[in-house]
């Protein structure tokens, strides 16, 4: 049977998700990501899955999001979205501890993932913290502070406005951007998953990622896996790919 909890860990609204004979032992551990404007709850699935095969999944709620959105609005979610990145970053950080305080984590076997905003988050991660082993980024791009212009200047045609200076919080990003630090993958496993037709996160970020890995020696663990039709959209081959990853890599 698989056991879900809606707990708080740091303040933070989380669903964990375990087989329940498992519950109170140490396991490798998942901590997956949800997109923009959605909430943890929408992506059970993959805790479900990863669940069945013997992992510990933690699917916290981003900053701003679900349970955390209070009187935020559309408009102000988009303004502040690398504030909800940077949050997830930080926090992630302070979940893994205080799990592996509890012995419910095997601080050797802990992987991260997402989609969209939960893949950007997944790589910024993999910037700044070398506990984790391995990674899934379904539809996310490395290049903060390149895509991060790219959004601006799409809403700023349509007419928005930023409540503070744009260049300086995109020149804070940098110690996130895994693109400008890519010696901090290391050898770690990766696994990007992108459809070729995303019209939301250009799937170029990702091609681009792996271009640049290979020309540098350092894609020998990345495996890429492009959909030829898909848009912003994961594929049941997607969300399934994402389980054998993680059971071939922690």
């Amino acid at each position: 049977m698989i056991q879900v909890t809606n707990e708080q860990i740091k303040n933070i609204p989380l669903l964990h998700v375990v087989r329940h004979d498992l519950q109170g032992e140490k396991l490798p551990t998942v901590f997956f990501y949800h997109g923009f404007q959605s909430e943890k709850e929408l992506y059970l699935h993959y805790g479900y899955f990863l669940a069945e095969r013997g992992f510990r999944v933690i699917l916290p709620e981003a900053k701003f999001h679900g349970e955390r959105q209070g009187q935020i609005s559309a408009t102000e979610q988009a303004a502040y979205f690398w504030d909800t990145v940077t949050a997830n970053i930080v926090e992630f950080n302070e979940l893994h501890l205080e799990l592996v305080a509890k012995g419910l984590v095997d601080e050797d076997r802990i992987g991260v993932a997402g989609v969209s905003m939960g893949a950007i988050t997944t790589l910024g991660i993999l910037a700044r913290f070398e506990t984790v082993k391995a990674a899934v980024s379904l539809m996310g791009s490395a290049y903060y502070e390149d895509f991060a212009r790219e959004l601006v200047a799409a809403a700023e045609a349509e007419g928005m406005e930023f409540p503070y200076d744009v260049e300086a919080r995109i020149s804070e990003l940098e110690p996130y951007d895994l693109s400008k630090h890519l010696d901090r993958l290391g050898n770690r496993p990766l696994l990007l998953w992108h459809g070729k037709k995303d019209d939301v996160v250009p799937f170029k970020y990702s091609e681009k990622l792996v271009d640049t890995l290979t020309l540098e020696n350092l894609a020998e663990n990345v495996e890429f896996v492009i959909d030829e039709q898909a848009k912003h959209k994961v594929s049941i081959d997607g969300i399934n790919r994402t389980t054998v990853f993680f059971q071939k890599n922690l």
